[in-house]
């Protein structure tokens, strides 16, 4: 298997090896106090947070895995039935006369 690529924000832990879509989970994943205990979680103690590993390998948020399957989802185009195009809507009683709904 291939490293996945670190763009952007994306980087690897040096301690555990392990990928992260970002710097907030990266952070996430060091727990303990500097110079005593600090410490990465293990896979099992990450899923039990709340972490999942996207398509790419990458571990990130729950919540940031569900809003970026929204933003793939809003992209794709609803069905439309015929009568619903440009130039055929309803023409409304107000549109016909703009005075109508001046009182």
């Amino acid at each position: 298997m291939t490293a996945p690529k670190l763009t952007g924000n994306r980087c690897q832990c040096t301690a555990c090896g392990e990928y992260f879509n970002g710097v907030q989970p990266f952070d996430r994943h060091r727990v303990g106090s500097f110079g005593t205990d600090r410490r990465c979680l293990d896979v099992q103690a990450m899923e039990a947070a709340g972490f999942v590993r996207n398509a790419a390998g990458f571990w990130t948020s729950e919540a940031r895995a569900q809003r970026a399957a929204r933003q793939r989802a809003a992209a794709i185009p609803a069905h439309r039935t015929h009568a619903v195009r440009v130039g055929q809507y309803p023409v409304t009683v107000a549109a016909q006369n703009p005075q109508a709904g001046m009182s």
